[in-house]
């Protein structure tokens, strides 16, 4: 299979699988979004050191001219896994948690070093390698759990302390 027709149908599953874990448990659709962007950004904050050292390169991929990553990876199937994740590991303790994260980055990881061997889409430079993939993956997931947990945290405080507020109070703060 070429490597632009593997790029268009990983783009198609992402597109496809972002509409289905977003919109799963209406509930929660505001902490999916929030993960899916924060996730986003930390990817981005951490791909672009890497790129630009050279340890990893993807020499196809949509607008070269335009991004030095591959947006498929950075922008849909990265933040989409991590949604999953969340998905998956919303009402689990702390320690089932952390040990759940293999069973997200180990697929992506495992998937990554088949796209390098066996594609053009990834290429790793200077004794970059599948554990350094699997870490910053499974680091990244827990990192964004923490975070969400924490913005959950906080939500629930700032309910909890208005209504707990006189009504003089809370007519104040609108």
């Amino acid at each position: 299979m070429k490597d632009k027709t593997i790029l268009h149908l990983m783009t198609i599953f992402g597109i496809s699988g972002s509409i289905f874990f977003l919109s799963r448990k209406t509930g929660l659709l505001k902490d999916w979004f929030l993960i899916y962007l924060f996730k986003t950004l930390v990817s981005t904050l951490l791909d672009g050191p890497i790129i630009k050292k050279k340890y990893v390169h993807y020499p196809t991929r949509y607008f070269p001219n335009l991004f030095d990553s591959n947006i498929v990876f950075l922008y849909i199937l990265f933040p989409l896994s991590c949604v999953m994740y969340n998905q998956f590991t919303y009402k689990m303790k702390p320690l089932k948690t952390i040990l759940s994260v293999t069973l997200f980055s180990l697929p992506m990881t495992l998937l990554e070093n088949w796209l390098e061997k066996n594609t053009r889409l990834v290429r790793y430079r200077k004794g970059w390698n599948g554990y350094y993939t699997f870490s910053i993956l499974s680091f990244t997931f827990i990192f964004v759990r923490v975070f969400i947990e924490w913005i959950r945290f906080l939500d629930k405080k700032i309910s909890t302390t208005r209504t707990k507020a006189p009504a003089s109070y809370q007519e104040q703060d609108i």
